[in-house]
């Protein structure tokens, strides 16, 4: 994961860190909505190398899915 922003890095680092900035505001904002503290398992977080985390902006909205490599 972050193959694409550690592409960036080179020729647009400004886009990388703002990327690098947005996943850690989505991390707060799902845990938020999600309660506040979690407890993950270590396994189902090395279980999502099958899972692409992939969203688009409409109208000034997030859209998020999570999707299975091809």
């Amino acid at each position: 994961m972050g193959k694409g922003i550690d592409l960036a890095r080179g020729a647009a680092p400004e886009h990388a860190a703002l990327l690098d900035d947005l996943k850690d505001q989505l991390l707060i904002v799902f845990l938020k909505r999600l309660g506040g503290a979690q407890d993950i398992p270590v396994a189902e977080v090395d279980d999502t190398y099958q899972d692409l985390f992939a969203f688009r902006v409409n109208d000034g909205v997030f859209h998020f899915e999570i999707r299975k490599k091809s």
